[in-house]
């Protein structure tokens, strides 16, 4: 099991890797645009130890995307909270985003709160999106009782 994760692992740095090397390669042609908001997303979760299956619907406010839909699904591993996850924006005017990523969650100070930090690569979209490519992280506060969290995005999109 322990193989599998890190073999994952190394597979997503790769892909992250691959996808910086190209988003450094296509800014000298393509327009980048920087996206900051904020976001407020509810979850739900299913644990099979030593994993937790977490789907996520929210939505925000964000540059480039106005208000803005996101969902995501993610699969944690529990002793170390650490996760790899899919996820889609739906910007104001119907356009997707596409993204995989990894994260990482910590304990806070404040019980029942879990502090966690999900770095995404761009994969794709569609309509003024399509073609995109780029990273951004999102930052958030969950609170373990509700499942609901809050926080920010920000990141940049470099369209072709």
């Amino acid at each position: 099991m322990k193989k599998i994760f890190v073999s994952t692992l190394t597979a997503l740095l790769l892909l992250i890797v691959l996808a910086s090397t190209v988003f450094a390669a296509r800014t000298a042609s393509g327009q980048q645009l920087h996206l900051k908001g904020s976001l407020r997303i509810a979850e739900t979760q299913q644990a099979i130890f030593p994993n937790l299956y977490v789907s996520a619907i929210g939505s925000g406010n964000a540059t480039q995307l106005g208000l803005f839909r996101i969902s995501s699904q993610a699969q944690v591993n529990i002793p170390t909270l650490a996760s790899f996850t899919s996820a889609t924006l739906v910007a104001a005017d119907g356009a997707n985003i596409f993204a995989e990523g990894s994260g990482q969650g910590t304990l806070t100070e404040i019980p029942g709160v879990i502090s966690i930090v999900e770095t995404y690569t761009i994969t794709g979209g569609t309509g003024r999106f399509s073609g995109a490519i780029g990273s951004f992280t999102v930052e958030r506060l969950v609170d373990r009782a509700t499942l609901v969290s809050s926080g920010t995005i920000q990141g940049n999109i470099l369209l072709p």
